[in-house]
């Protein structure tokens, strides 16, 4: 993980990034014999220094079959590090998931499947490294909704050799109907939802999982890179809290069941270890250690302690002056037993955190779904977004006018972020604190925007570095105004919020992250166009980071 190419050459890479990357392999049956057999191609994730789990899924099989798995230290074979026999059925879907055991630290292998006396395409991973580790290079994605166009931006990940891991910070796949979000769009592009319906079953989820698994840009991707990947909303429904979700009606059955039906085959359809005999499904978080420069701590914020959303619609109407927008803020939102996280998640955040200082690792990195910095919307009453309102659609009028309202009381745009839970908000950073932790990287997703934010608590103390990730396909809500409005709107936000350094709501891409034991460097890069399979890469904005050991800091 330490012998990279330069950045320009990988830009280079990157910027035509159209084609997928060519393993080379032993001589395999014809390219629709594979189709049919292991249609939804190869996966591997959740790595640790010994370890990591591959996947693949025997597409065409209605009854229990066995399926032989090959890792080697080289793309032709030659030398098999391990080798196994795996039997899957209708219990798991006939996917196939195996951790592969007794492993070299640092190293990379290459993985297939052999079923029916048909070979799947050739995966490439990664082992954890130990000892010192010179550098490291993320991407970040997140927000892939099928609907709203091809995952490109997969494919853009997938060509690019300098890339050690792909985080993905949720929203791996949506829930929706054709009728619901992106729904209009998947019709132009002939990319409805499967099953056309809103999903709710252990079979309809299991259904959604292998229509993303199609995508090209997504098949690239996952037999390239080893995969980080925690969950957001969308993978079961939007908004969800412990009792419930904001798309889950009464008429939908038990919102348990939804639940657990839709982790059930997230488990199924990623490369990640299930979890012990005695653990739940959805106490999912994790530690990845990388030698000497960083740790990636990933969070769980959706189904183990977050407490209800407060939702505008019951209570915007009724703040008409400053002083009801601050009491709504302190007792509502602002409540102190509002939680984000559970208690066992902060119980193991703490404890990690702590690891990573005592191990002298450079970087603590947090996965995180949902931005983090503290934000308000900025008044709308420049002659911009005053002539704006004559020329919008009923949509676009009503996002307009409760932006407004909002920006006029200085209330937060968007309740499900951590604005919304500004004590939880309070309660992380100060396990960060009881830790000895005040230089956090955060990567956070959910938004369908970029963003470079610094963060700070209550007492203007610095708590480090944020990093938000726009959508794969997802657009942000706010282009229903346009594109000029989304720009200047953001341009206003930055100017608004303290912590806001940069935000950009108008493009659909990844973040490539740099770091090493100095500094670190971010590359927000967008793709040219999601309806279609024709498109470029191009770098949008830069940041760099500086680490002096106990704090981080963008470099202005």
């Amino acid at each position: 993980m330490t012998d990279h190419m330069t950045r320009r050459k990988a830009l280079k890479l990157v910027s035509g990034a159209i084609m997928l990357l060519p393993i080379a392999c032993s001589p395999l049956p014809s390219r629709q014999i594979i189709d049919l057999t292991f249609s939804h191609g190869v996966a591997s994730g959740d790595p640790d220094q010994s370890s990591v789990v591959i996947w693949t899924r025997v597409s065409q099989s209605t009854v229990p079959v066995n399926v032989n798995w090959f890792v080697a230290s080289d793309p032709t074979f030659k030398n098999i590090v391990s080798t196994g026999q795996y039997t899957t059925d209708k219990q798991q879907d006939y996917t196939v998931k195996v951790v592969v055991n007794a492993l070299e630290p640092g190293e990379t292998y290459f993985y297939k499947f052999v079923s029916k006396g048909v070979d799947s395409i050739v995966g490439q991973t990664h082992t954890l490294p130990v000892g010192h580790v010179k550098e490291l290079n993320f991407a970040v994605a997140t927000c892939a909704n099928f609907p709203f166009g091809f995952f490109n931006a997969y494919e853009a990940i997938a060509n690019d050799p300098t890339i050690d891991l792909v985080v993905h910070l949720g929203d791996y796949i949506y829930e929706y109907g054709v009728d619901g979000f992106g729904g209009e769009t998947g019709k132009q592009l002939g990319r409805n939802h499967e099953p056309s319906h809103e999903v709710l079953s252990l079979d309809d989820y299991r259904q959604r999982h292998a229509q993303y698994k199609t995508d090209q840009g997504s098949l690239a991707m996952h037999a390239r890179h080893p995969l980080v990947v925690i969950w957001d909303d969308h993978e079961t429904a939007n908004n969800p809290w412990m009792g419930g979700a904001k798309n889950h009606q009464e008429n939908e059955g038990s919102w348990a069941d939804r639940r657990a039906a839709s982790l059930k085959a997230y488990y199924e359809w990623l490369p990640i270890r299930d979890p012990a005999k005695d653990g739940s499904q959805e106490e999912y978080w994790r530690h990845y250690k990388f030698g000497d420069l960083a740790s990636l701590i990933t969070l769980e914020s959706r189904h183990t302690g977050r407490s209800q959303q407060i939702s505008y619609n019951e209570h915007l109407s009724n703040i008409d002056t400053t002083e009801k927008a601050q009491q709504f803020l302190h007792s509502v939102v602002g409540a102190p037993n509002r939680n984000m996280l559970s208690s066992g998640m902060e119980t193991f955040l703490k404890s990690e955190l702590e690891e990573s200082l005592q191990a002298n690792r450079r970087w603590r990195i947090i996965g995180n779904q949902s931005v983090i910095a503290k934000s308000t919307s900025p008044k709308l009453d420049t002659p911009f977004f005053t002539e704006l309102k004559n020329k919008l659609n009923a949509d676009g009028l009503s996002m307009l006018e409760e932006l407004s309202h909002q920006g006029k009381f200085d209330l937060p745009a968007d309740l499900d972020t951590w604005d919304g839970y500004p004590a939880a908000r309070e309660r992380f950073y100060q396990v960060a604190k009881d830790a000895g932790v005040h230089d956090l990287l955060v990567l956070s997703g959910d938004s369908h925007s970029y963003w470079a934010n610094q963060l700070f608590d209550n007492d203007t103390q610095s708590m480090g570095v944020e990093l938000g990730a726009t959508g794969i396909t997802s657009p942000r809500s706010l282009m229903t105004m346009g594109e000029s409005a989304m720009k200047s709107y953001d341009q206003l936000n930055t100017e608004h919020n303290k912590e806001i350094v940069w935000a950009d709501g108008r493009h659909r891409g990844f973040i490539r992250l740099h770091i090493d034991h100095n500094s670190g460097h971010a590359d927000f890069i967008a793709v040219s166009n999601v309806e279609s399979r024709i498109y470029e890469t191009n770098i949008i904005h830069s940041v760099d980071i500086l680490n002096n050991g106990n704090m981080l800091k963008f470099d202005e």
